[in-house]
């Protein structure tokens, strides 16, 4: 079973990843597959941030 990351871990690797493809010399193979993990990172903030935005309008609207 993998360890569910938190948002600072995904964002943290992402930059890493961003970091890397911007500033190093990266052989294309390892250069394409950090691109697909940086992808698949946004996606998961993405979704990270979708679900923390739900939980706050739900008890947003339980208290009003």
């Amino acid at each position: 079973m993998s360890e569910q990351k938190t948002y600072r871990q995904m964002r943290n690797e992402l930059d890493e990843i961003m970091t890397n493809l911007h500033t190093t010399d990266l052989d294309i193979d390892l250069a394409i597959k950090q691109y697909e993990r940086g992808m698949k990172l946004i996606k998961e903030l993405e979704a990270y941030l979708k679900k923390a935005e739900l939980k706050i309008q739900k008890v947003t609207d339980a208290h009003k």
